[in-house]
């Protein structure tokens, strides 16, 4: 039988939602027999207040923010027996989700319907619709 979900690609930012369409990315991959990618995307301008303090004087920003999102959803990751690796960027999360999903040749995007950022939304629209309509794989939005 053929394998088709080779390299899963999990957009994560800390929010429930995320840590929901992780948990269905972490089964997806074991299942397939896939690679698994948790993507950070740090926004350029970075979260809004009251999601994650400022980065400590001296400390590169886009690290910190990473490392605090990626506390979250470490421990779901250590328990299972899937191949995954994490990549952290930074930009406009909807453009890079695309972009590495593309390049990186990825079968599938699993994400959260929703993300920290309410005002974002209203701002520029959905990011998990705009990665629907531009994503170059299939998309799996998760509620």
């Amino acid at each position: 039988m053929r394998r088709y979900i080779k390299k899963v690609l999990a957009p994560v930012d800390g929010s429930e939602h995320s840590k929901k369409a992780l948990e269905l990315a972490i089964v997806i991959a074991k299942e397939s027999h896939a690679k698994l990618t948790v993507l950070e995307v740090v926004e350029e301008f970075g979260p809004l207040p009251g999601f994650y303090g400022a980065a400590p004087e001296g400390v590169d920003r886009v690290k910190w923010l990473s490392e605090q999102r990626f506390e979250e959803v470490h421990p779901m990751l250590d328990h299972e027996n899937v191949d995954w690796e994490r990549i952290v960027v930074e930009g406009y999360p909807a453009d890079r989700i695309c972009e590495i999903a593309e390049k990186g040749n990825y079968d599938m995007i699993v994400m959260g319907s929703k993300g920290r950022s309410a005002v974002a939304r209203f701002l520029v629209g959905s990011i998990s619709d705009r990665v629907v309509h531009h994503a170059h794989c299939s998309v799996c939005i998760v509620k």
